[in-house]
């Protein structure tokens, strides 16, 4: 018994011993509070003059077009976020109305008296999309009806849109110069809808 409790107490000494040799004899610590991890925002907007820039406007208005005639509408897309956009979708959503009632001309040839046929008639001749360095068309659009391409997606960038970059798009339509008494006043609501990723 004696030979165990001397060798019990020689453990206890030497578990002592080798705790205050590892144990230090100075000790400091630093905090680091409220490091921040956070996202940037991704943001594309819209104007009509390229000053001011809205995520909702409407971007133009013509009225008392005949067959013949040709408009151009111009606008502006602004890459307003913190990063690059590398698509852009103009995709349109068309609506077709008769504004009020048929005029005894259009009554002889509308069958449809609730609803218009001008964007079976407005043609679009071409779109050109302006950045900084470039400006080039997009030939696959051209020659089409705003009926045709309604709901359907225009992709307007060739080369990412970098933050604060701005491109110009200019389209240009046509009414169509055979179209007859159907389209006499008739009303096209033509609502864009501008998709960016990034």
């Amino acid at each position: 018994m004696k030979r165990e409790l001397t060798i019990l107490l020689i453990g206890l000494l030497i578990g002592t011993g080798s705790f205050k040799i590892g144990s230090a004899l100075f000790s400091d610590v630093s905090i680091s509070k409220n490091n921040e991890i956070s996202t940037g925002e991704f943001d594309v907007r819209i104007s009509k003059t390229g000053n001011t820039f809205y995520n909702e406007l409407r971007l133009f208005e013509f009225k008392d077009l005949k067959p013949g005639d040709e408009v151009k509408a111009e606008f502006y897309i602004k890459n307003s976020g913190d990063f690059n956009i590398s698509r852009i979708l103009i995709i349109p959503h068309i609506e077709d109305l008769e504004s009020g009632d048929l005029t005894d001309a259009e009554a002889l040839v509308d069958t449809t008296p609730e609803v218009g046929e001008l964007s079976q008639n407005l043609i679009v001749e071409w779109i050109a999309i302006t950045t900084t360095n470039q400006t080039y068309t997009l030939s696959e659009y051209s020659g089409r009806t705003l009926y045709e391409l309604n709901n359907q997606s225009i992709s307007v960038l060739n080369s990412p849109l970098d933050p604060s970059e701005t491109l110009k798009v200019t389209m240009f339509f046509l009414v169509d110069p055979n179209a007859g008494n159907e389209i006499q006043k008739d009303l096209c609501l033509v609502s864009l809808q501008i998709y960016a990723e990034q």
